[in-house]
């Protein structure tokens, strides 16, 4: 997983990049390149929907909560559990279902850029629709299934004695 975020953290950086270019071009050189903004823009797409997964591996996703930093661990996971299958599941699976034929027809017509000189990858791009919640279905369903770690349950009845 770690390999995973070092590629994210280098797609992040190119998108740097090609916005400082695109800066630098146009207001230095008074030069647009269409190609240059789309490919940050793709960048930072790429960074945001495929990093979900890694957020989620690292517990670092936005969780809106009142209680549930004071919960025991076996708690959070008891809750991590049900809210994966009952909320995470269903919306992913609903996303997939909702976005495939958008990115079929996409795929079918190679949909390129809508602007003059764009980049003629848009369907490529329209594929991070369907990379994002079939990644995450994969992650969350190999980890919903796999067995507990011995050591986080030590820790659970540590925390419990305490």
């Amino acid at each position: 997983m770690e390999k995973y975020g070092a590629m994210l953290g280098w797609i992040t950086f190119s998108m740097v990049l090609f916005s400082f270019v695109t800066v630098v071009s146009r207001n230095v050189f008074n030069v647009v390149w269409i190609p240059v903004q789309e490919l940050a823009i793709y960048c930072h797409a790429t960074a945001l929907m495929l990093g979900m997964v890694y957020a989620w591996h690292h517990d670092k996703h936005v969780r809106v909560d009142v209680f549930y930093q004071s919960y025991s661990s076996h708690k959070k996971s008891r809750l991590n559990f049900w809210g994966t299958l009952l909320l995470l599941i269903p919306m992913m699976g609903f996303v997939v279902w909702s976005c495939f034929q958008y990115v079929m027809d996409a795929w079918l017509r190679l949909e390129g850029s809508g602007e003059t000189g764009g980049l003629p990858l848009m369907f490529l791009f329209k594929t991070l629709l369907l990379l994002m919640p079939l990644s995450m279905l994969a992650y969350v369903l190999v980890s919903l299934f796999k067995k507990p770690n011995t050591a986080d349950d030590k820790d659970d009845h540590h925390e419990a004695a305490n």
